[in-house]
């Protein structure tokens, strides 16, 4: 447990950092600014209404502040983007819930040259309400990827990567842990000098600490660049299959894939985004789980300053098979609020959001609201 003086050093280093910012392009620049640190620190205050994400949640005011290094490298063939940092909370009346959670993330890039690709690599304590088991979870996260690209022809490119995710939680043997490992090659047409055509397949292999595991083989295909005119990003659909392997007596699960992330840019001052998944998901307690999930957000620029911005969700969870006990959640949300920036070292956000869940399982049917301020600085 975390006391209310263990937050006063932190608290102390991030509102200095929040006044100190300066028209520098870095806290240390080196080389012709080939080599740039930065220092980012943020503070937040929020009410959540329901802090554990179920139906017998409760409120409480939230405290919050982090302080982290970031480090760019822009010399050589190797391009280097990394950053440490550390974020505290502190809940008023849930002081047990009170976290320290640290993070690290590095990535080496190449940009030049006939390959070209990026390695990647990360850990991070996370802190979270967990809606699948309705509580609120730690966790230790790790990561490690490799993509490349190659240029087979004029027109044709392969892509393809590698990655490994665990997620690992912190004290609680009701929870399983998950491993996973997966493994992609894309083809890329160049089908106009704005728009790439694409398709690929996927395999994903996964395997809990409760001795069971699943392979995933998706087939996918696509758009990358100009979806529309005015309107870029990517967009992917495919079919996808769900074998459950171990100690269980699930059959295979089928449905279809998507992938979309796409931008308009309806005017100088309104931009509009949208996002859509649909995949696979193993739950913090060993389910199946066939996820879909939809979201609009927009922003418009009021002045040079201050930006308004809004966005609505909708998803449906399908909890699969026996362990899902026919399981089923939809939820909608919508967010508003105000960005102010006074310059590139410092902004203030007010947000909104509205939750709701819908369950078949009645603990899990909740309604969630929250108010949030948050004060950012990098300098």
């Amino acid at each position: 447990m975390y006391t209310t003086k263990s937050y006063r050093p932190l608290i102390a280093l991030v509102l200095t950092a929040l006044l100190m910012g300066t028209p520098a392009h870095g806290l240390v620049s080196i080389n012709d600014g080939k080599n740039q640190l930065f220092v980012v620190a943020t503070a937040s205050f929020a009410w959540d209404s329901n802090i554990f994400a179920s139906r017998a949640g409760q409120s409480d005011f939230i405290s919050s502040g982090s302080l982290g290094l970031e480090f760019q490298r822009r010399a050589g063939i190797i391009g280097i983007n990394g950053n440490v940092s550390i974020a505290l909370s502190h809940f008023g009346e849930f002081s047990s819930e009170d976290f320290a959670n640290p993070s690290m993330r590095a990535e080496f890039t190449k940009q030049s040259g006939r390959t070209t690709g990026s390695v990647t690599l990360g850990a991070s304590r996370q802190s979270r309400a967990d809606s699948a088991a309705n509580i609120r979870t730690e966790s230790w996260n790790y990561d490690l990827g490799m993509n490349l690209k190659y240029p087979v022809i004029e027109r044709y490119s392969l892509s393809g990567g590698v990655n490994y995710t665990l997620l690992d939680y912190i004290d609680n043997s009701l929870l399983v842990d998950l491993r996973t490992y997966a493994a992609n090659l894309d083809l890329f047409y160049v089908y106009t000098s704005e728009r790439d055509l694409v398709g690929g397949y996927r395999i994903r292999y996964g395997e809990t600490s409760a001795d069971t595991s699943f392979y995933d083989h998706a087939l996918t295909a696509g758009v990358s660049g100009k979806i529309l005119p005015k309107i870029g990003g990517n967009a992917r659909f495919g079919y996808q299959i769900r074998q459950p392997r171990g100690n269980t007596t699930e059959g295979d699960y089928q449905s279809w894939t998507a992938t979309v992330g796409a931008t308009w840019a309806a005017s100088k001052k309104l931009n509009v985004s949208v996002q859509l998944n649909k995949d696979f998901s193993t739950t913090s307690t060993n389910v199946n789980m066939d996820t879909t999930s939809l979201n609009l957000d927009a922003s418009y620029a009021i002045r040079s300053k201050l930006a308004v911005f809004g966005g609505v969700g909708y998803g449906y969870n399908d909890f699969l098979g026996t362990p899902g006990a026919g399981r089923e959640d939809e939820f909608f949300s919508w967010n508003a609020g105000a960005r102010y920036t006074l310059n590139s070292h410092f902004s203030a956000t007010l947000t909104y959001s509205f939750y709701q869940n819908w369950s078949t399982l009645d603990f899990s049917d909740f309604t969630r609201n929250s108010v949030s301020l948050n004060l950012s600085s990098k300098f």
